[in-house]
């Protein structure tokens, strides 16, 4: 199937496949349609597209297994861009003043004694605490940008890693190409898979409903993750989440629910505990697959590679970090825009967009002007959204091959890696500009929110027999107990 309209969502949809080690005539049963982009130096809508386009396809190839012919798959490149959107994504709230409308004090930028840009992100209590700790000032932002005024860029970025913070000096794509991190990012595969023992285990997909039946364990946080493994509930599976009680998430805004956590069960469970342990390898026993974004040895430490292996043989595991699973700064942890300022996304951007300022409104990924004199980013976090939808083309690619081969597997991925193949591409052509939110296309079922009645877009993937949607609404942190609710 030929889509000479979009040869970029094609081509990344093809590097996506191969990583993930799919048949290359596998990607002519996706199908794009959709014409428009977003304004930006960088092919985000077409990243979108792929990447939707990549967890479809993987569930097609899956479906195979139990002698269906494989399902034709659609990606709609429009609305794939307003399912990246933040805050609402694909839902809109009925009330206009709550839309668009999410203004957070710690995700900022600051300038340093060598008028470079750090970026910030301390949006959790223990990452503010952190800074404040290691900069010597009180929870201020003013305090923090006075005293990281004073700093060299890459001498109070490395103080405040060093202290357990998030953050990330701006580079040009240049840079970071030629720094030891960009260098071993670059040589990473996009999705690095290894397999991890024999399965006995029976499950076959269902036709319709093709996860019925899987059991996904999710131990990760904000975006990425989360994306991923609402898209697995979508095709059925059992999604159960899990916190530790306390966690600065669970006591955020998103612990009182939202569209992020659409189908699945929430549940608290200390691992730190011998109790919360003796429960996590109960749970895991259970597991199918197991999704997790602790970076490299995190969880190691807590339940070892070993232990896993043995207490659920032939399990399927999708591990996330930001920067990558090789070089100096594996362990550095990081977020969608400060991966974006480590890598040059966001240079190149506000190069970009001062190139015609008359045209290229400074609008940042939270739908908000901002000042033109200040760094922009991508105008979506294209990069948690689209590696979340890889994490579940990864899970559901590694169900398929513990059916043909009997073989578990663990699959890694990173922001970093994401962020390496959006700069390759480069652009595509010329379309009409796709501008946020998406109006027009909601459809006319309301539907219960955190931020109260929304309207939600239609999914932008189609699975040829295969209705997408969730069994659950969302529930708030702890809503549920850390137990499976279905029969093993």
């Amino acid at each position: 199937m030929n889509d000479p309209d979009f040869p970029v969502a094609r081509k990344l949809l093809s590097e996506v496949w191969d990583s993930l080690g799919g048949e290359k005539e596998a990607v002519d049963r996706v199908r794009f349609e959709g014409h428009g982009a977003l304004r930006s130096p960088f092919a985000v809508t077409d990243l979108a597209a792929a990447s939707f386009g990549a967890a479809g396809l993987a569930v097609s190839e899956l479906l195979t297994t139990v002698g269906v012919d494989a399902p034709q798959v659609r990606a709609d490149r429009v609305l794939a861009t307003g399912w990246f959107d933040l805050p609402v994504g694909p839902s809109q709230p009925l009330d206009p003043a709550k839309r668009h409308k999410v203004v957070h004090t710690w995700m900022c930028e600051f300038q340093t004694a060598d008028d470079r840009w750090l970026r910030m992100q301390a949006t959790f209590p223990t990452l503010r605490s952190r800074i404040a700790q290691a900069l010597g000032t009180k929870e201020d932002p003013e305090a923090f940008e006075a005293e990281i005024r004073k700093h060299p860029a890459e001498k109070i970025e490395q103080h405040l890693v060093d202290a357990g913070a998030a953050v990330a000096v701006s580079r040009t794509v240049g840079a970071w190409r030629r720094h030891p991190q960009g260098r071993a990012v670059a040589l990473e595969p996009l999705v690095a898979i290894e397999s991890a023992g024999e399965s006995g285990n029976p499950w076959k997909p269902t036709p319709g409903r093709p996860l019925a039946g899987i059991r996904v364990l999710d131990l990760t946080r904000v975006i990425s993750g989360p994306m991923g493994t609402r898209f697995l509930a979508a095709c059925g599976a059992e999604v159960l989440r899990l916190d530790r009680p306390g966690s600065d998430e669970s006591s955020g805004i998103f612990g009182r629910g939202s569209d992020i956590m659409l189908g699945k069960r929430w549940a608290f469970l200390d691992l730190s505990t011998a109790a919360g342990r003796e429960q996590f390898l109960k749970l895991l026993s259970e597991t199918d697959v197991l999704v997790h974004g602790y970076r490299p040895g995190g969880l190691d430490g807590l339940v070892a590679p070993e232990l896993r292996a043995s207490v659920r043989p032939g399990l399927v595991e999708v591990a996330l970090n930001a920067y990558g699973w090789t070089g100096p700064w594996k362990d550095r942890r990081g977020f969608d825009t400060l991966v974006q300022y480590s890598s040059g996304l966001a240079d190149a951007t506000t190069a970009w967009a001062l190139a015609d300022p008359e045209n290229r409104t400074p609008i940042n990924s939270l739908g908000r002007l901002v000042s033109a004199d200040r760094p922009r980013h991508l105008p979506v976090e294209a990069l948690d959204f689209a590696t979340g939808y890889l994490i579940a083309a990864a899970a559901v690619r590694g169900l398929t091959r513990r059916i043909t081969t009997g073989e578990g597997s663990v699959s890694r991925l990173s922001l970093a890696r994401t962020a390496e193949m959006l700069i390759r591409v480069g652009r595509g052509g010329d379309e009409p500009e796709i501008r946020l939110p998406l109006d027009g296309t909601f459809g006319e079922r309301v539907f219960a929110s955190g931020n109260g009645p929304v309207k939600r877009l239609p999914f932008p993937l189609s699975i040829e027999g295969t209705p997408l949607f969730w069994e659950r609404p969302f529930e708030a942190a702890g809503s549920s107990t850390p137990t499976w609710s279905t029969a093993g």
